[in-house]
């Protein structure tokens, strides 16, 4: 038995100030366990919301921070198939992963590809998967069809342009901030804009008459409504996040005469509705494109687990490059 360290929180509030490290006791694994040492994990929207208390669930506490990352198998316990000294693998959120090392049940890790580095197979469980999903399961895309996304300088938004680029679809990107145009148009995107209120009306131009039939919402407020206005009939509006804290709001007048539709995607529940063979397949997809380099996760900067309370902080900026993560080594 020894002890690993852990940021933990022991109730809900200003993420920076609930945020503490602290000793854990690590033991050797048991029947049907493995244990494992945590090299990479990120620092996501939803592990900050976690900590607020403000994320659709809520931890039991003190809990350990981080839903996601990427840790060595270190040692094997009796009764254990599939995984074996060295293997990646991604530990179970509920358990946290911004710590050192754990020990836990060898059935609840994901084995995650060894083709990826360190780094990228720390953040491959939500953002590529939320966007891979998002552009199969709810339209049939046709060859050169055309996708609308605002946020599109997020985590998810920039998959979704890398993804939609290799698979031969085109996309339409809204930003708050001029300074992000030029660098997500090198990444891919088609159309990249700052929203505007009269961005919907220009979607025609910009597109050659065509209208997408997929749009992609992490804002809410205005925004959704000014997306729910660039669908062409038929369309879908799929909103996975709320970054402006306001309600969606959709317009009238196309939801009647356009016939569109509009649903909620949450990761976690996709994770809980489908089976580990549909979850591999996918993550092989995924992994392909990242052998290929036609997928990539920006990192803006790597802080040690002893600066967790600087990594939050880094995080809670909204003017990043890409995501924060942790150096649990």
């Amino acid at each position: 038995m020894s002890t690993t360290l852990t940021a933990r929180y022991a109730a809900h509030g200003n993420p920076v100030e609930v945020i503490e490290l602290a000793g854990e006791q690590f033991n050797a694994p048991a029947d049907g366990e493995i244990s494992v040492r945590m090299m990479f994990a990120p620092l996501n929207p939803s592990d900050i919301n976690m900590l607020e208390g403000t994320y659709g669930v809520k931890a039991a506490l003190p809990a350990v921070g981080g839903n996601e990352g990427v840790g060595r198998v270190e040692a094997v316990g009796v009764n254990v198939s599939g995984f074996a000294v060295g293997d990646w693998v991604k530990p179970p959120g509920a358990r946290g992963t911004w710590r050192q090392a754990l020990t836990v049940i060898a059935a609840e890790c994901v084995k995650l590809p060894a083709s990826l580095s360190a780094e990228q197979a720390a953040m491959i469980y939500v953002n590529p998967p939320t966007a891979w999903r998002m552009l199969h399961d709810f339209v049939t895309l046709a060859d050169g069809e055309w996708i609308i996304q605002n946020a599109a300088n997020s985590a998810v938004g920039r998959c979704v342009i890398q993804i939609a680029k290799a698979l031969g679809w085109r996309t339409i990107n809204l930003v708050r901030r001029e300074d992000v145009v030029d660098e997500l148009k090198a990444l891919g995107g088609d159309i990249v804009n700052v929203e505007t209120p009269d961005t919907f009306k220009q979607i025609k131009t910009w597109t050659g008459g065509q209208f997408p039939r997929l749009a992609l919402n992490a804002v809410g407020g205005d925004s959704a409504g000014t997306l729910s206005r660039s669908l062409g009939a038929g369309g879908k509006l799929v909103t996975y996040g709320g970054m402006s804290k306001q309600p969606v709001k959709l317009a009238t007048g196309p939801l009647i005469f356009k016939d569109l539709s509009y649903h909620g995607f949450w990761m976690t529940r996709w994770y809980a509705t489908h089976s580990p063979a549909e979850r591999d397949e996918m993550y092989a997809q995924l992994a392909k494109l990242f052998a290929d380099d036609q997928l990539k996760i920006a990192v803006e900067k790597i802080h040690p687990l002893v600066e967790i309370k600087s990594a939050i902080a880094s995080a809670l900026q909204e003017k990043r490059g890409g995501k924060i993560l942790l150096d649990l080594k």
